[in-house]
Parts: C-alpha cells; structure tokens; sequence
C-alpha cells in the first residue's frame, strides 16, 4: 500500500510537469512570415507599415514570436518568384503576405499545388489579376485578402456631382493615361465597362509599357508624356490611374506640367495636397488593421479559404480647395464632411 502510494505520487507530477512543458511550447511556437512587396512605392510602403504595426498590436512580435522575413521584388516578377523560393527551401512559412499585386500573382504561382496561406493587400482588381474568382465571398482556396479600392461606380457618381454642371450637355471626357501593370489595365477597363452604358461620361485612355520604378521609370514617364500630347483636345479632365505609374508624386509632377486640363482625380492624397481635385481611396490604417486581423485569425488556425474577400471598411476622400474654387465648383456639405479634415488650401 505504502508502495502504491509512492508510485502515484510519482506519476501525478510526471504529467503535470509533461503537460506544463508542452504548453510552454505551444505559448512560445515561432511563426514564419514573409511579406513580399511588389514595389517601394509610397502607397506599398504605408500599407505595409500600418499592417505590422497593427500585426504587433495583436502580439505578433518579430523576435518574440514571429520570425519575419521583409522584402521587395523592386518591381521584378523574377525578383519576386526568385525570392520566395528562396526563402521556401530554408523553411516552410506559416504565412506569406504580399502587398501590392505583382507579388501576389507571383506568389499564387510559385505556391501553387501547396496548402500555404496567402494574404495579399493592395491589390485593386484582385479578380482581374486571377488571385480569385468572386469579391466579397470565401475563396475556397490557400487565398484571401483586402481589395484595395472604393467602388468604380461611387467615384463616377461622385466626381460627376462635382463636375457635372460645369461641363457642357455632352458626356463628360476623362483622360486615362497608364501603364500596362495589370492594376492598370484592370481599373481602366473597369472603368469602360461601366460607363457603356452610362451617356453623361466616358473613358479615352492612352496606354505605356510599364518599366521598373527602380530603373526605367523616366522612359515611362517620357511615353506617358507622348501620350498627353495626344489626348489633348479629346478630354475635359484628367483621371490618374492606379498602379505604380498613379501612385508617384513624379507623375503627378509631370501631368500639372504638361496638361492643359484639371486633374480631376488623384490616386494619392499626396496630389491633392499638391493640387488635384479630389481622391477617394481606402484607408490605409483600416486595410492595414484589417489585414492584420485575418494573419491573426490565419496564424490561429483559420482556413484562409473561409475569409471573405473585400474592401476595408473605410474610405478616404481629401480635396483641395483652392482647385475647387479655380474650377468654379460648389461641393455638396455631405461630401465636405466626408473629407473632413482632409480639406486642402
């Protein structure tokens, strides 16, 4: 009996002490993440800098408890297929999150066949580059993420509000000049696939080859600048595009420079600050909470595939004034709240 005993207790510690070991193992699991950008580009920058704060806010720390890989395919696919099969054959990564939609289409493929989550961010037309095949749904797939725009149609309806009556009784023209980076190519056709069958407003774009930022970005702003020569006379304002060629302040440098016409439409708020009528676009500190939310629910144990596919829940619109009043427009007070302190003199 007294043998018995001694056994027992043995046994009792034994397991606690088991238990307690395994537990403080699943507490301190490193988590392995990439995040591959597409590009160095202000807008990829920010997206990503407002997600791994916020991944961090949910106790995901580099050092701690995420070994995180960081880097930018600096506008190469081959860059970016190449580094992530890099980083792929020293280790397999709980994660990959990509930002901007090169890096993401290219991380679809080289994953492609693996169960290997991908988040992506800052993807415009996440449809049209093939990363899925319905917005606002689960993917089913190894795939999920946040679309990174507001609705073509709402930034019509509200840029016709404002320019509409003083336009003459004619479809209003906008001028799309941008390259062929597939948010690009997507948007503007988007964009005229919405305004067939609209009679107050339509699309005249002009296409560039697109060329890395890093090295050729002054060829592609040299075509961009043959292109506005051409479309002069044949639009009443200017629509920047989304993508890298929209997303530079030397683009925007360039259209107040050689336009003849208003710029209308800003990607970035930066270009209304500078003159720009108006931008709408998400909130970069929304999508980056957001985002960061599902690698949390992901690094949990969530299937990626049962995350729904959508926009941020908030926008943000600026608008400078001082082009307002140069352009004779009144805004409506509800579209001046909705800028709120992002009203620009």
């Amino acid at each position: 009996m007294i043998k018995s005993n001694r056994i027992t207790i043995f046994i009792i510690p034994l397991m606690v002490l088991t238990c307690f070991s395994f537990a403080t193992i699943a507490q301190t699991t490193t988590k392995r993440i990439i995040l591959l950008e597409t590009m160095p580009v202000p807008v990829v920058l920010e997206h990503s800098q407002w997600f791994l704060t916020h991944l961090k806010a949910f106790g995901h720390i580099e050092g701690k408890n995420v070994e995180l890989v960081h880097f930018s395919a600096e506008g190469s696919r081959q860059r970016a297929a190449t580094l992530l099969r890099q980083e792929l054959a020293k280790y397999r990564p709980d994660l990959v999150v990509t930002n901007a939609t090169m890096a993401s289409q290219e991380a679809q493929k080289v994953l492609a066949g693996t169960d290997i989550p991908i988040l992506f961010f800052t993807v415009s037309d996440p449809v049209g580059a093939g990363l899925i095949k319905e917005v606002n749904r689960p993917t089913g797939t190894n795939v999920t993420g946040i679309i990174n725009t507001v609705f073509r149609e709402t930034k019509i309806n509200l840029i016709i509000r404002l320019v509409g009556p003083v336009t003459s009784h004619r479809p209003i023209r906008f001028g799309y000049v941008h390259s062929t980076y597939p948010s690009s190519q997507g948007d503007i056709a988007l964009l005229k696939k919405i305004t067939q069958k609209r009679e107050d407003v339509t699309f005249i774009s002009c296409s560039v080859t697109y060329r890395k930022i890093t090295e050729q970005f002054q060829i592609m702003l040299q075509e961009a600048k043959r292109c506005l020569k051409n479309m002069q006379g044949q639009a009443d304002y200017l629509w920047m595009p989304l993508g890298p060629l929209g997303e530079t302040e030397q683009y925007f440098n360039l259209l107040q420079q050689e336009a003849s016409i208003p710029i209308v439409y800003a990607t970035i708020p930066a270009a209304v600050k500078q003159g720009a009528l108006i931008s709408i676009s998400p909130d970069a500190q929304t999508t980056g909470r957001e985002a960061a939310w599902i690698a949390d629910q992901i690094l949990k144990g969530k299937n990626p595939g049962m995350i729904p596919v959508k926009p941020p829940s908030q926008s943000k619109i600026g608008i400078n004034y001082n082009t307002v009043l140069k352009m004779k427009i009144v805004v409506p007070n509800d579209i001046l709240h909705l800028a709120q302190d992002n009203i620009y003199r």
